[in-house]
């Protein structure tokens, strides 16, 4: 076979003309000494154009080590025999493209003006150097420097179980494409990579047996990385992992109808092993991308994505993606900074655990999308974390675990038509949150499980329209069974329960609000609402017209209360007293005390009993009028007992020489007539009430005198009934018994007129 002699290079070296080494369908063979010559001794007779071999073979060991070459080298279609060697030269430029056999490529230290290119070309092999001591690759560029790109579009490099690329610290000053048809077997190592341009990897394929495919930790890229499909519709693969840990990217990182994929498991025993790399399909922890992180199209990660304590523009992922992590955590964003909105949109499907604890989001949060298969029951962990915007779960479908906000500090939250189903446990969990808007859990929102708001502070409207909220049994963070718990929670906007169901309880312990909208039809079979304080009563958004102020609606309500306590009584009837609702606020008072009543029943002995059902019948101090209805049927029995001729012929005066009268004569004639010449005389001298010895006897005064204790008109102290008469001992049990029921009726009619002055 014909060789490419020094003559021949040179005479083509100094036309600047492609050399075309095919001869009779065969390609000829260049010495790899030959070329050294040409780059060495004769490189003064090169034309500034380089010299470009099409077609040849070079066979030997093309080394070039150390060499300043200040034209471009370009190999087309060409063969090698051993990888080139260009470690610490300085070359103008470098093109290995469409070489279908070309071993490797040993550039550590390398110093390029322009483009390294490698297009097109067939890379298999694996070579040691003292780069690394753990690993071989096919292509080395540690510590290289190139001027222009570094491009393997269309590329193929096999590194035949190790690294394809090993090129830790390496500068580029443009950007880095391996995109189209390139594929790589084995890791493309890049740590601590500067480049001035993107990393484009368009339509790439990259699978690493061991470790991650790529790897970009502490890498800086001023441009953008680009991982999506290519114009034919070639989605990209990465299987092992994406690394790029403490990378900054002055760009946006975009990926695109992607899938990327973790190592099942990693082999024991390697740097890799640690336990924050084992099944991460994407990491980015302490990483920086000045744009944002989106995942559009048909993206399927399977494995972690951990961006901890990261530090984004915005991060989306788009409404057909998949992120499979099932019982573990997919999404790791744990004390990250997002400068603007972290979106899940809806269609979107997350399979793992989301993590946002200690997460600042200066924009909005909207998770839209559906998420299952939780890591330790927490389908959406965002304790601690600060949203200085809105969250936005509208849409949201949970299945098996909690969304947390514990602890949060939050703009506001909307969860119109979310579905959130954990029966075992919360649904929604908003404990000792701060929320500076609303939260609306409305528009058919539904949840299973327990919605806790625990010691939160709203400062706008807690809303429940057309939501639905249910707890199918207690479980242990439920012992209960609410489907609501609301305790010691503070809402200053305002809280509208205008909910469509919910079953079986709810709790709204001291809760503080303004004002409560509901229908008292709505709620629970049982709840708690001790301590509920609120100043007025609305009706809820949305709902039918119907009277806001009716107190024997709110008394039914209160009567259903899962335990009885007063204090709810008191506060209704206090709003309906401030609000102009006096007789309505006796109302809800009297209720007080017939529920207490009923409570205590079974517990108390009949005198007790006895009195609180006389104390019943007045209202329980809040009818006095009953009371003087009372003591007017006890006037009026009174006297007409007194009317009765036996009871009149029972009463006796004494006057003050002790002569004893009846009523309208003296008891007899002798012991009433005054001393004189008529006193012998043996007829009866009828005198009117003893002709002025005593004050006439006069029913209704007697009665008077007798029910009502702070009277008095001298009938009972002049009048008496005589128990040796006929009636008269009957007389005498009923006068003392209508004086102790004067007694009681007048004393209890005082004491509500107190109560009332109190009240009001």
């Amino acid at each position: 076979m014909d060789e490419i002699g020094e003559a021949e290079l040179i005479s083509a070296g100094q036309s600047g003309a492609v050399l075309d080494g095919m001869k009779d369908d065969a390609k000829r063979a260049v010495p790899a000494a030959v070329l050294r010559t040409c780059c060495h001794e004769l490189k003064d007779q090169v034309d500034p154009r380089g010299l470009r071999l099409a077609n040849a073979k070079v066979t030997g060991c093309l080394d070039l080590t150390g060499l300043a070459v200040p034209f471009p080298l370009r190999f087309d279609r060409c063969e090698f025999d051993a990888a080139p060697v260009v470690e610490g030269a300085d070359l103008f430029e470098l093109s290995l493209t469409g070489c279908p056999s070309l071993p490797g490529l040993l550039g550590n230290g390398l110093r390029l003006r322009r483009d390294l290119d490698l297009s097109r070309s067939r890379v298999a092999g694996a070579h040691w150097t003292s780069a690394s001591t753990s690993k071989r690759a096919a292509i080395w560029l540690c510590e290289s420097e190139v001027g222009g790109r570094l491009l393997c579009i269309d590329a193929t490099i096999d590194a035949q179980g190790d690294r394809s690329i090993h090129a830790d610290r390496v500068r580029v000053g443009g950007a880095v494409r391996l995109l189209h048809q390139f594929k790589s077997v084995g890791e493309i190592r890049l740590i601590g990579a500067r480049l001035g341009g993107s990393l484009d990897l368009t339509g790439a394929q990259i699978e690493s047996s061991d470790g991650p495919a790529i790897d970009l930790e502490d890498a800086t890229i001023e441009g953008s990385v680009f991982l999506t499909e290519d114009p034919g519709g070639r989605r990209p693969v990465i299987r092992g992992g994406f690394d790029m840990g403490s990378a900054r990217i002055s760009g946006r990182f975009l990926i695109r109808n992607a899938t990327i994929e973790a190592h099942a498991d990693v082999r024991a025993g390697r740097i890799y092993a640690r336990s924050t790399a084992a099944g991460t399909a994407l990491s980015a922890a302490r990483a920086s991308v000045g744009d944002e992180v989106m995942l559009a199209g048909r993206c399927e990660v399977t494995g972690r994505i951990d961006m901890t304590t990261a530090d984004v523009s915005s991060l989306s992922i788009g409404a057909d993606c998949v992120l499979r992590a099932p019982g573990r955590t997919a999404l790791e964003l744990t004390n990250a900074e997002i400068r603007a909105s972290l979106r899940v949109d809806r269609g979107a499907s997350v399979e793992g655990t989301i993590r946002l604890a200690g997460s600042v989001i200066h924009g909005n949060l909207a998770l839209q999308g559906e998420v299952s298969h939780p890591e330790h029951g927490s389908l959406v962990g965002g304790s601690a974390m600060r949203v200085d915007g809105d969250i936005y779960l509208d849409g949201l479908r949970t299945n098996g675990g909690r969304v947390n906000f514990r602890g949060a500090t939050l703009g506001s939250l909307t969860a119109s038509g979310a579905r959130l189903d954990n029966p075992e446990g919360y649904a929604l969990r908003l404990s000792q949150t701060v929320i500076k808007g609303s939260v609306l859990l409305v528009d058919g929102f539904s949840s299973t499980g327990l919605v806790a708001l625990n010691r939160s502070t709203i400062d706008g409207r807690l809303q429940f329209t057309g939501g639905s909220f249910t707890c199918p049994e207690p479980v242990p963070v439920n012992e209960h069974g609410h489907a609501i718990e609301a305790i010691s929670t503070t809402v200053r906007g305002g809280i509208d329960l205008g909910w469509k169901t919910v079953s079986p309880s709810v709790d709204f312990t001291d809760a503080v609000t303004t004002f409560l909208a509901d229908d008292p039809a709505t709620w629970p079979e049982r709840f708690t609402i001790a301590g509920l304080t609120y100043e007025r009563f609305e009706k809820p958004q949305g709902a039918q017209p119907k009277r806001i102020w009716d107190q024997a609606a709110r008394c039914a309500w209160l009567s259903r209360q899962a335990e009885f306590e007063s204090g709810p009584y008191e506060q209704a009837a206090r709003v309906f007293r401030q609000h102009g609702y006096t007789r309505e606020a006796e109302h809800v008072l009297i209720a007080q005390r017939r529920h207490a009543r009923q409570v205590g029943h079974s517990s108390s002995g009949w005198p007790q009993r006895a009195i609180e059902a006389v104390y019943a019948t007045i209202g329980y101090g809040y009818r006095p009028s009953r009371v003087l209805w009372l003591l007017a049927a006890l006037l009026v029995l009174v006297t007409f007992s007194l009317e009765l001729p036996v009871s009149q012929q029972a009463m006796r005066a004494t006057n003050g020489n002790g002569a004893v009268y009846v009523t309208g004569q003296p008891a007899t004639s002798t012991d009433a007539a005054a001393p004189g010449p008529a006193a012998s005389s043996s007829a009866p001298v009828t005198r009117s009430c003893g002709d002025g010895e005593v004050r006439c006897f006069s029913p209704v005064l007697y009665a008077i005198d007798t029910v009502v204790p702070l009277i008095s008109l001298d009938q009972r102290t002049t009048w008496y009934p005589d128990p040796q008469a006929r009636g008269g001992r009957f007389l005498v049990w009923w006068l003392n018994l209508a004086t102790l029921l004067g007694w009681l009726l007048s004393s209890i009619f005082v004491l509500s007129l107190a109560r009332l002055s109190r009240s009001t």
